[in-house]
């Protein structure tokens, strides 16, 4: 029988130039508080800096009964996240990302006095050392998120970090409280938006509110002062935007909380803080024995899945090559979080490989992949032995192969020789994310010569890192 839709709200909170912005945050946390209800600010290091300088303090006051996230340090100062990332590869971009967004995340703890519920994409800019790099910022889940599992799970793991696509969102709701009309549709349309979220396999609803400055704003504060790659001047003022009439204000505020109550009075839904939700979400899948024939049967088929709970690809990976190497793995789980190739080999590096393996060499070839895994976190885009470099989804798909022929005993008593079968190099969901993030990231946000090939490229590789998040 279907459960309710868990429905969490969501604001960002970036503006630093118009004080108006900062009542903003403490209306709407009122409105919500009031209502019961509690969301998620996630707030940029540039607005705490602002906060601070203006001597709004009140502001954090204000969120207490609510969850506060970090919404990257500079937001669209250039470099954005995407432009600082751009030359650089994994680990020293997960070491950039650490870097340069730490200050304004630990300035952001310090003065709500509050661990940070979540890292929220700011607008296009994103790559997949963000939530490669959270564990190093101490929080727990990234939110609009570019990579997505591909069968709408809502949250999933990425790149070892616990994460909510951006595709799976409803909103900006910001756009349909300035309009009539399209608030009306926005109400039409929320019973069938909450019982689809209520049939879902995960029964999550995130409902993104929008900015609080567009509460008492015409434009955003950004596009006036950095599109296309462009910074204001050293010590010249940012431009303001042209301010919201007030009774505007009020109208949007007052269709937001008949939107709320509308919400409220669903059947199918129940609000939940999101910083409940993702610790909800964060839990380990219990691994009992039979777990591994049960991730097997998941894998059967000619792509590379990955709306597994259990295990991500790079994840079984490793554990087939555990097994080869003795393992029990039914017994002792998949182990931990498994990135996708972060190296990418050079064209030298890359003989073509043999039809088949006899059983030492595939025995030496799982090692690599284990050893690899031991002292980087990833799998090796090229499994080696004597002269032989296997390709990953080479090595993933002859194992599966191997193991269905005899469930059994398939990596306990090896065969003589074992044919190595081809399949696709990455996930079929890599060409969605990759289309939907290169179509995304070139616009007014960053320089128009934004390269995003090696970024594009991480991106993909770590799809071979998704897997579902398991149910709370």
């Amino acid at each position: 029988m279907p459960g309710k839709a868990q429905v969490f709200l969501t604001f960002d909170v970036e503006d630093p130039v118009t004080p108006a912005s900062d009542d903003a945050v403490v209306w709407l946390a009122e409105l919500l508080r009031d209502k019961g209800v509690s969301a998620a600010f996630f707030i940029t290091g540039d607005k705490a800096r602002a906060l601070v300088r203006r001597q709004r303090l009140d502001v954090f006051e204000a969120l207490r009964s609510h969850d506060i996230g970090y919404h990257t340090n500079h937001h669209s100062t250039h470099p954005t996240i995407a432009e600082y990332l751009e030359p650089c590869g994994w680990a020293d971009g997960v070491a950039e990302v650490a870097r340069r967004e730490r200050s304004g995340a630990d300035l952001i703890r310090d003065l709500s006095g509050r661990q940070l519920c979540g890292f929220a994409t700011a607008g296009t800019s994103w790559g997949p050392q963000v939530p490669g790099a959270l564990a190093e910022l101490d929080i727990p889940a990234h939110v609009h998120s570019f990579s997505r599992t591909g069968g709408g799970h809502n949250p999933h793991w990425y790149a070892g970090a616990l994460c909510f696509a951006r595709s799976e969102a409803t909103g900006p709701v910001e756009d349909d409280l300035q309009d009539p009309a399209r608030f009306t549709d926005l109400i039409g349309r929320l019973p069938q938006t909450i019982r689809r979220a209520a049939q879902s396999e995960d029964r999550i609803l995130h409902l993104y509110i929008g900015h609080p400055t567009m509460f008492v704003n015409q434009e955003f504060w950004d596009g006036l002062n950095y599109a296309s790659g462009r910074n204001p001047d050293p010590g010249s003022a940012l431009v303001a935007p042209p301010p919201r009439p007030s009774a505007d204000t009020r109208t949007m505020l007052d269709r937001l909380a008949r939107f709320i109550d509308a919400v409220r009075a669903s059947p199918e839904a129940e609000f939940v803080a999101f910083s409940d939700l993702v610790a909800a979400r964060r839990i380990t899948p219990v691994f009992s024995e039979g777990w591994f024939a049960t991730a097997l049967a998941e894998a059967a088929g000619p792509n590379i899945g990955t709306t597994s709970r259990l295990v991500s690809p790079a994840q079984l990976l490793h554990a087939l090559c555990r097994g080869i190497q003795g393992e029990d793995i039914d017994r002792a789980g998949p182990g931990g979080e498994v990135l996708g190739p972060v190296e990418r080999p050079r064209s030298a590096e890359q003989p073509g490989h043999p039809v088949r393996l006899d059983d030492k060499q595939l025995r030496e070839v799982a090692d690599s992949v284990c050893r690899t895994v031991a002292a980087t976190g990833a799998l090796p885009a090229l499994a080696r032995t004597d002269g032989i470099a296997v390709p990953a989804a080479t090595l993933y798909s002859s194992l599966l192969d191997l193991v269905a022929r005899d469930p059994a005993e398939g990596l306990r008593s090896l065969p003589g020789t074992v044919p190595l079968s081809t399949r696709a190099e990455l996930p079929p969901v890599a060409d969605e994310i990759s289309e939907h993030y290169n179509r995304r990231v070139r616009r007014w946000m960053h320089r128009p010569d934004l390269d995003v090939t090696e970024l594009t490229r991480l991106t993909r590789a770590q799809t071979w890192s998704l897997r579902a998040a398991a149910a709370a």
